[in-house]
């Protein structure tokens, strides 16, 4: 009796993701993406991008706008400005030359940013 009230109390009293920690991993996972984006580049020498679809929904593509299955999952619970990255072989360079992006969730925000010339992916608070 006292392990199955522990059970339900763990149950409902189950801690929640800080936010600050919740927005660090889907940067991340979003960084990760870009990254596999210009690995795809390299490896399939043709132009791929990665654009954002809807607030929390983004996808890649290859040089004949077809989505690189499988699509990535949404960003759980962030936000995400409108942003688009192309990458053009050899190399994998960006482009062009692109804005940071801005995820936020809650109270918290993070930019993330692609440099001009080598397409390094960088994270900011």
């Amino acid at each position: 009796m006292v392990l199955m009230l522990i059970g339900i109390v763990l149950l409902f009293a189950a801690p929640q993701w800080p936010e600050p920690l919740l927005l660090e991993a889907q940067a991340q996972r979003l960084a990760q993406d870009i990254r596999y984006t210009q690995a795809l580049t390299m490896n399939r020498d043709q132009r791929h991008t990665i654009f954002r679809l809807a607030a929390n929904r983004y996808t890649i593509v290859d040089a004949n706008g077809t989505p690189i299955v499988p699509e990535p999952a949404p960003l759980e619970g962030v936000s995400v400005e409108p942003f688009s990255f192309s990458f053009t072989p050899p190399m994998a360079a960006p482009a062009g030359s692109y804005p940071p992006v801005r995820l936020t969730l809650g109270g918290e925000a993070l930019t993330l940013a692609v440099t001009d010339w080598t397409g390094t992916v960088l994270l900011q608070p």
